[in-house]
């Protein structure tokens, strides 16, 4: 758990510890386990652009969020790096207390007495304990048993961010705590697929990717043509929504799963409509006639036995832009390619929304082709 007051840094230091992890190979996931709408593309997107989606997608601490985040942890299918809000009360502390480890980081005293009576309280044990600081020149002063010394760099502003000695010593204690035979790993939870699986690392050798966890649209086609149409499938690894939908049109009228951390394997569910429904859509049209559904998520989490859309047409272009699971994507993906021209799914990260189906005449987009985020309405 990365724990500490608001504006210390945690979510900054949680996202590049994520980003280190997963290029040294490491198996885990990062848990965000607040709700404040942040995700990876929060610091890859622009300013503006992760401002209004972070703010559409910011909801408050609900019963049913704190069960999740703690089942999530207590039935963990990897190792988690946990990013826990910076003010915890009431049944939050169930949060904390499911973790096993805690990284602290604080700026002054008052927050520094506070945390250490909490975690203490909590039978936390620390493995680093840093004051974090914007201005302070980083410096390690304990290493056993503690990692204890100031850290900086731990900007939102990319071309302000970076790492040094101290982030490389915690990185070395963390990833001594996240290591476990990868093939291990992998092999346990594909034992358990329902359909014949697929991963990640798989398809990128079929399509001779030098870099499997760096797709790029133009890579779309290329796996689509590398696997069977119309044929059930259990996908596995970390990939973008897009090229996750697109798999799962691609699969249609066959079944399709999605390994996910908090529910494990997750046959994509049908779709139907409610009153009340668990995914929230606002419409807008952008200046080429395109409509974009601006998705989000009424209570804040969502689960796979309870996937309810609001009552709305569509009988255009459409893409959706939002902050969902990957498994939820598949299957809105599934339910609404056979009702349009052509589907997209927005990438904050890359300013692109990128197709996943489409290509019926020469005039529609074909899969892996993207449009430009500028034209998505303010």
């Amino acid at each position: 758990m990365l724990a500490g007051a608001p504006n210390t840094g945690k979510s900054v230091l949680a996202y590049l510890l994520t980003q280190h992890l997963r290029q040294s190979g490491i198996s885990h996931y990062l848990l965000r386990a607040a709700p404040d709408g942040e995700g990876d593309w929060f610091y890859r997107g622009t300013a503006e652009t992760v401002r209004r989606l972070r703010l559409s997608h910011k909801f408050p601490y609900n019963p049913r969020f704190i069960q999740q985040c703690q089942a999530a942890i207590e039935n963990r299918w990897l190792p988690l790096l946990v990013d826990v809000g910076g003010a915890p009360q009431g049944e939050q502390i169930s949060i904390l207390r499911a973790c096993s480890h805690a990284i602290l980081l604080h700026r002054n005293d008052e927050e520094h007495t506070h945390w250490l009576k909490l975690l203490a309280e909590l039978g936390l044990p620390l493995i680093a304990d840093l004051r974090s600081s914007l201005s302070e020149s980083e410096r390690i002063e304990q290493v056993h048993p503690i990692l204890q010394g100031v850290i900086s760099g731990l900007e939102r502003d990319e071309t302000r961010r970076k790492t040094g000695m101290v982030f490389g010593a915690l990185l070395d204690r963390v990833a001594g705590i996240c290591r476990y035979d990868p093939a291990y790993l992998t092999n346990e939870h594909l034992r358990h697929a329902p359909l014949p699986p697929l991963t990640v690392e798989q398809l990128a050798s079929r399509c001779e990717l030098k870099q499997p966890s760096q797709w790029q649209p133009g890579d779309v086609q290329r796996a689509l043509v590398c696997t069977p149409p119309g044929e059930a499938l259990a996908w596995y690894g970390r990939s973008p929504a897009w090229l996750t939908a697109a798999l799962a049109i691609h699969s249609l009228p066959a079944a399709f799963a999605v390994f996910d951390l908090r529910y494990g394997w997750v046959i994509t569910p049908p779709l139907t409509t409610r009153r009340r429904p668990t995914i929230e859509i606002e419409p807008r049209l952008d200046k080429d006639g395109v409509t974009w559904w601006l998705l989000s998520l009424p209570e804040g989490l969502l689960e796979p036995d309870a996937v309810y859309l609001p009552r709305r047409e569509n009988r255009g272009p459409l893409v959706l832009s939002g902050r969902l699971p990957l498994w939820a994507f598949a299957a809105l993906a599934r339910h609404l390619a056979p009702r349009t021209p052509w589907l997209a799914i927005d990438d904050p990260g890359l300013g692109q929304a990128i197709i996943v189906s489409g290509g019926s005449s020469p005039s529609t987009p074909r899969p892996g082709d993207s449009l430009s985020r500028a034209i998505l309405p303010a």
